[in-house]
């Protein structure tokens, strides 16, 4: 009887080092060809993700219609220390504008309080030494209330310009004066009321608000 050998058959070691020396090389260069197309792939995804948020931000931005400002909301954010007006009519001019929005609107009391503190900055320092901010506040609140009741409306103004705009200097200061001219409706009844203005050059340059009074159309020639 043939005895079957129970001893392993041993493969050469240098020859099992060699084969698993490749195998190992081989799944090396693979897993970093699978890396760098990872990384490929979630580049090109990213791109097509940040693409398509801005493409979508854009079309709403722009199908989105611009919001128009009211004319409160123009004058609220006005900045007076960057785009003061440069002429004695352009300074009545805003001055009116003003006018309207606190006679005439709706407003809450932060709006008026806010538009009512905003036309001083047009007001030399001495009207309002003559009229502190809270003193002034208060009769304008008075007088809106009084529009209010009476049904009362500034429905259009007009400047005088030009040659109408009488300028000169007294003490070293530089004045100038000018009629406003109001459309107003009281009811059902119009009238027009003239207000004559007078303004003066303060150390920076830039005209003020003295004060102003009912007059004539003659008053200011």
């Amino acid at each position: 009887m043939v005895e079957l050998s129970t001893k392993k058959m041993l493969m050469p070691q240098g020859e099992y080092v060699g084969k698993g020396s490749d195998f190992m090389k081989g799944s090396k260069k693979s897993s970093k060809n699978n890396t760098v197309m990872s990384v490929i792939t979630m580049i090109f995804i990213g791109c097509v993700i940040v693409g398509s948020f801005a493409y979508l931000y854009n079309r709403e931005k722009k199908d989105k219609p611009d919001i128009e400002l009211t004319e409160v909301q123009k004058l609220l954010v006005m900045d007076l220390e960057r785009t003061y007006p440069a002429t004695p009519r352009e300074v009545v001019k805003l001055y009116s504008r003003f006018s309207m929005c606190i006679h005439n609107d709706d407003l809450t009391d932060e709006e008026f309080k806010k538009l009512g503190e905003k036309v001083q900055n047009l007001y030399a320092k001495e009207l309002i030494e003559e009229n502190p901010s809270d003193e002034y506040l208060m009769n304008l609140a008075v007088e809106v209330a009084e529009y209010h009741k009476s049904e009362r409306k500034i429905k259009s103004y007009t400047i005088d310009s030009g040659n109408s705009i009488v300028t000169w200097k007294e003490d070293g200061k530089e004045f100038a004066r000018l009629l406003a001219t109001y459309s107003l409706r009281e009811g059902k009844e119009f009238n027009t009321v003239h207000q004559e203005f007078l303004l003066q050059k303060d150390e920076a340059g830039l005209y003020k608000i003295l004060g102003w009074r009912l007059a004539e159309k003659a008053d200011a020639n």
